[in-house]
């Protein structure tokens, strides 16, 4: 960047001007810089007598950032670095304080922060050694890692989780060996490597499950599944589930496809209607007693007002129809309140001799209720493709599936990541919510670990290891997110 000259003027009355403009151009201006001065010097007071090296060096940089910028003002031309001081960090007076005080508090919070967690800590996994120090008492984390990570899982069995998470690694290095522009263009390779990727999730659940009581596999049942492997479980499951599944509903609310002729519903629906009111309605109108029961008796209206939104709303599209209340039941009501009805309620409409663990239930509850957010995001992307890409696919005389398949879809997805990548660390992060209906993510581990009687009152250690697990794993979806926007070309001209 080339360097910038302002017209010359006498440098005493630009000095003037300068400090009528920035200091004092009124009462209220000046009452501000002196209790920003006034503010400045207190927090730099403050933090001499705690850390004078830190604070000398943060002072001395400050002024050579100030005096950079007041002689480039001086002289009315700015270079590079001097223009950038002045228009992020020094462009007033007051700017140039509000540097300073910020600048020192976030020295403070990691100062505070390095102490607590590096310098002052204690690193034994030891009971005992939470009292002899200031910092935080890693120990906690060293003494209970197994139950972070894989819960109370089979400790002889622990081998399989290294198996799988080895097959992963080695699938991830051939995807970016096959897929990345240095690798091998290869269409062969590029499609055994996706069918290895369809098959690796049976495959890994083969291997965290087991395949009988015998060896070499033994069966682990899930409720001995815990910490990270659980939430990395139900995280992984509901994306591999709720990805195609919320393609097929945002192509069925879009469907065209012919509905139910209007005078078909209506007889049937009348028929059925006038044999409920006959049946059910009339004979048990009189020994009805409250408000429910004669709301359950006119079941026959309530169907025949369904048939009329039906035809009304749908014109008779059982595909659309079944797709949009699914979706706009599910989005209507909280995850928790999902998780609650299939933790307690899908058990009672269950016969008696059939029992479906409690984990499964809280996958498919999830998976389901994150389906019904991602065929919402879907369907904006197909609502984004203009009209031209269907009329040039059908002039390539394309049938509805390969122009889908080949032409809409593949847009349409592209155009959707963010919000796709968005709702998937939402997912992630929304698995702590199963620690509530009794399952043991890691953060159900957390909560079990700092209730122990020789690691009580270890919360700020705990839940910041937690957090870190979490910020972790966004970090590389949000990671992974920007690849693919990049690999697509989105967001480019």
């Amino acid at each position: 960047m080339a360097a910038v000259t302002l017209p010359s003027r006498p440098r005493f009355a630009a000095l003037q001007g300068w400090a009528q403009e920035s200091l004092w151009a009124t009462p209220w201006q000046l009452l501000g810089n002196l209790l920003l001065l006034a503010l400045a010097v207190a927090v730099f007071r403050g933090q001499w007598v705690a850390a004078p090296l830190v604070t000398g060096v943060l002072g001395g940089l400050w002024l050579a950032g100030v005096v950079w910028v007041a002689q480039a003002a001086l002289r009315h031309r700015y270079d590079d670095v001097s223009q950038w001081l002045k228009d992020r960090l020094f462009g007033s007076p007051s700017s140039a304080l509000i540097t300073l005080i910020i600048v020192l508090w976030l020295a403070a919070a990691a100062r505070g922060l390095l102490n607590w967690a590096i310098f002052d800590a204690s690193f034994a996994a030891e009971p005992a050694a939470i009292r002899e120090h200031t910092g935080a008492t890693w120990g906690i984390i060293f003494a209970n890692i197994k139950l972070f990570l894989v819960g109370q899982y089979p400790r002889d069995e622990v081998t399989r989780i290294w198996i799988s998470v080895g097959l992963v690694v080695v699938l991830l290095a051939a995807a970016l060996y096959t897929f990345s522009p240095w690798g091998a263009r290869n269409r062969a390779a590029r499609r055994v490597v996706t069918g290895l990727w369809l098959v690796s999730p049976i495959v890994i659940w083969a291997l965290l499950r087991g395949l009988g009581r015998g060896d070499p596999l033994p069966v682990v049942e899930t409720r001995f599944w815990g910490g990270l492997l659980l939430t990395l479980v139900i995280t992984v499951f509901a994306i591999v589930v709720s990805f195609p599944l919320g393609v097929l509903l945002a192509l069925g609310r879009r469907s065209q496809l012919p509905g139910i002729p209007a005078v078909l519903t209506y007889g049937v629906v009348g028929v059925v209607v006038v044999w409920g009111v006959r049946a059910f309605t009339l004979p048990g109108w009189a020994s009805a007693t409250t408000t429910l029961e004669y709301a359950l008796l006119l079941w026959p209206v309530w169907l025949a007002v369904a048939a009329v939104a039906f035809q009304r709303a749908f014109r008779g599209n059982a595909v659309a129809a079944a797709s949009t209340i699914f979706i706009e039941f599910v989005r209507g009501v909280p995850l928790i309140t999902v998780l609650f009805m299939a933790q307690v309620m899908f058990g009672l409409f269950l016969p008696r001799d059939i029992s479906i663990d409690n984990a499964y239930r809280v996958m498919w509850g999830v998976a389901l209720f994150s389906a019904a957010y991602l065929a919402e995001n879907v369907r904006g992307g197909l609502q984004a493709m203009s009209k031209g890409q269907f009329e040039a696919s059908d002039a390539l005389g394309l049938s509805t599936f390969q122009q889908y398949r080949l032409v809409i879809l593949p847009q349409a997805l592209a155009i959707v990541i963010p919000p796709i990548t968005g709702q998937f660390i939402n997912l992630f992060k929304d698995t702590s919510l199963v620690a509530i209906v009794g399952l043991f993510d890691i953060l159900g581990i957390a909560n079990a670990v700092i209730a122990q009687p020789d690691w009580l009152g270890l919360r700020r250690e705990t839940y910041f290891f937690v957090a870190a697990v979490y910020y972790v794993g966004c970090l590389a979806m949000a990671q992974v997110g920007y690849w693919l926007e990049r690999r697509t070309g989105l967001g480019t001209r």
